[in-house]
């Protein structure tokens, strides 16, 4: 089977999209699949991991050029990536966001020329069984859609997020966009031969919105924790000298850990917490997670670490007493962070600050996980670390329930249903 996949993100990028793609890509080339992986050229971004790059499997590897924001900014400050970073970093949200509200469908449409040229050129040189493409951006799943109707091939679109469904966070701005972006959705699934979604949620939504009859043309690729991450991990453990809460990856949007930090202020006051607690934050994180927690009160509590390696992000990760995960509650109910899976596998205690009714708690409830509550609940909040500072010593068991959600296994799963597509 020979693939055309096409994914924006891509090694030395790091981050959740990228490990997707990444792990995606190579599970698929050892079921069998040839795959050549169509993705840009260098542009400005919050995480870059180049160790993931000798875990890549493709077959072949074209890059090119783009006309969007993060690209441009890149040309613009050439090799000098600390200054582009810097812009990037201290740009208010507000901002960023005005200017994604600028361009049609989503702000790396700038892509989608180099997308046809490329994709074109490759396609006329050879032979190929299907198209892949991983999103978002949306706008590289229109590429995508145009190349398979011009050569008459299956169209696979992975979902990694809702699109037009996104409910929480305005990312499209005009009615006019919000009507182009939510016509070209529905031409795409129509014209899917496979949809395959990061959780139950994405699908179930898409078919109720869409079409019903998209159930048959439905796969759940969870993103799941790979098994050979653990094995040659090195062991490490909480410090004695400190009770640290540790939080992984991004926030944005709506997501916060204000109330978090009022929740650890009113028990601090109230003689409720550990007098060593300490916050760890690993991530790139923008200048209004700075402002929170210079207005949090317990400041002196927080630390930031830049983002590190997939693999050493593991590592701190089995050195905190409990992770923090976040979702807020207006967030769809398919909602779920990839990073809920390896926290999972490294049986850690999670705060869980996620909706009680969505995706995300009852995989958490499925594996074992108590402590849940609202982000935006103090009182809530405060109940559940309780629970976690009285659990401290005890030890957490390894969730039957999380073997199906384990990577290799379910791409292998994902390769026999492209298999079909193919026939």
């Amino acid at each position: 089977m020979k693939i055309l996949y096409i994914s924006y993100f891509y090694p030395p990028l790091g981050g959740p999209a990228v490990l997707r793609n990444l792990k995606t890509v190579r599970y698929l080339s050892e079921a069998g699949a040839q795959i050549t992986l169509l993705t840009i050229d260098e542009i400005e971004y919050a995480y870059w991991d180049p160790s993931l790059l000798e875990l890549c499997r493709e077959h072949k590897l074209i890059r090119t050029p783009s006309w969007d924001p993060m690209a441009l900014l890149r040309k613009l400050f050439g090799n000098n990536k600390a200054a582009s970073n810097a812009v990037y970093k201290k740009s208010p949200e507000r901002l960023k966001l005005l200017v994604r509200h600028l361009y049609p469908i989503d702000e790396k449409i700038g892509w989608l020329p180099h997308l046809l040229k490329a994709g074109r050129q490759t396609l006329r040189n050879e032979n190929y069984d299907l198209i892949f493409v991983s999103c978002g951006p949306f706008s590289s799943t229109i590429g995508a859609y145009k190349l398979a109707t011009e050569f008459s091939l299956p169209l696979v679109v992975d979902y990694r997020d809702y699109w037009t469904l996104l409910s929480d966070y305005d990312l499209m701005g005009s009615a006019l966009n919000r009507y182009i972006s939510r016509s070209w959705e529905k031409r795409i699934l129509r014209k899917a031969a496979l949809i395959i979604s990061a959780t139950k949620g994405i699908g179930e939504d898409l078919a109720k919105h869409f079409d019903p009859t998209l159930k048959d043309r439905l796969f759940t690729l969870f993103n799941g924790h790979d098994e050979e991450d653990f094995q040659d991990l090195p062991p490490s453990k909480p410090s004695s000298d400190f009770f640290t809460l540790s939080y992984f990856g991004n926030i944005y949007a709506r997501r916060s850990l204000k109330q978090l930090y009022q929740a650890i202020e009113e028990m601090d006051r109230e003689k409720l917490i550990p007098k060593n607690l300490r916050i760890h934050l690993y991530g790139s994180f923008n200048r209004e997670v700075d402002q929170e927690i210079q207005a949090s009160g317990i400041q002196k509590r927080i630390s930031v670490y830049n983002q590190l390696s997939h693999h050493d992000a593991l590592i701190k990760m089995q050195e905190a007493d409990a992770l923090i995960l976040i979702i807020n509650s207006s967030s769809p109910k398919g909602t779920l962070t990839s990073k809920i899976f390896e926290y999972l596998r490294l049986t850690r205690p999670i705060l869980a600050l996620v909706p009680k009714h969505g995706e995300a708690a009852d995989l958490l409830t499925e594996c074992g996980i108590k402590s849940i509550c609202p982000m935006e609940s103090i009182s809530a909040i405060k109940e559940c670390l309780s629970q976690i500072f009285d659990a401290r010593d005890q030890k957490i068991e390894l969730s039957p329930a999380l073997a199906r959600y384990e990577r290799k296994h379910q791409v292998y799963e994902l390769y026999r249903r492209l298999d079909q597509c193919c026939l």
